[in-house]
């Protein structure tokens, strides 16, 4: 082969590459919108209908999107319902968690715990919202490498008793009356009873779930 041939061989080899790699960049990103349109959808929907009366076939054709493609994503309804809630359960947990440990009284962390979730409500209140709404599904299925909020409260109030900041109680019982708080005044602000951000009532709130422990 001639110099002239050789490179020309080398310069569109490296063509090829080049296309080939921009193709798969575009495919892996459109992989990845559809994937975040199938979750969006669903999430309304779950929300919306619940997730046992809601069907994949429903959630293909309200992203727009056919079942097969559904499925190069998701081999089920429920493995889509468990993801959705993995993860976001997860992660507030996990970051309510990171903001008990900022602080040192029971009163300043929970006044940071409430706040986040309701911030994290504001931002994108179909996520959380399903959360608490479709918990009773997955709860069985929660192990201890998730971060979970239920324990990130329980945890806090139990310390809490051990130093004497709160009464002596049952911390099961103390935890369920402030996390049940908390998810009343999501479920009120779903209704449209509550105007304005859930994060200005955050204060509000933290201060009626301190009530509640020192009764």
């Amino acid at each position: 082969m001639t110099e002239a041939g050789y490179l020309l061989t080398e310069f569109l080899g490296r063509d090829r590459m080049n296309v080939h790699s921009g193709g798969t960049t575009d495919m892996l990103r459109r992989g990845e919108e559809t994937k975040e349109r199938i979750e969006r959808t669903a999430l309304r929907l779950f929300v919306e209908q619940g997730v046992t009366e809601t069907s994949i076939k429903e959630i293909a054709r309200a992203a727009g999107i056919s079942q097969g493609a559904m499925y190069n994503h998701y081999v089920s309804k429920e493995e889509l319902a468990w993801s959705l809630f993995a993860e976001s359960f997860s992660d507030i947990g996990q970051e309510l968690r990171r903001r008990a440990r900022e602080h040192a009284t029971i009163e300043a962390r929970l006044k940071a715990m409430v706040t986040h979730v309701f911030v994290s409500f504001d931002r994108d209140w179909l996520r959380v919202s399903y959360v608490f709404a479709a918990r009773h599904l997955h709860l069985g299925r929660v192990t201890r490498k998730l971060g979970n909020p239920y324990m990130v409260f329980r945890t806090v109030i139990a310390e809490a008793i051990k130093r004497g900041e709160i009464p002596r109680q049952d911390p099961e019982l103390a935890t369920s009356l402030v996390t049940g708080a908390c998810i009343q005044v999501i479920d009120t602000k779903i209704l449209g009873r509550i105007a304005g951000p859930l994060a200005d009532r955050a204060d509000e709130v933290a201060s009626a779930c301190m009530r509640l422990l020192r009764r």
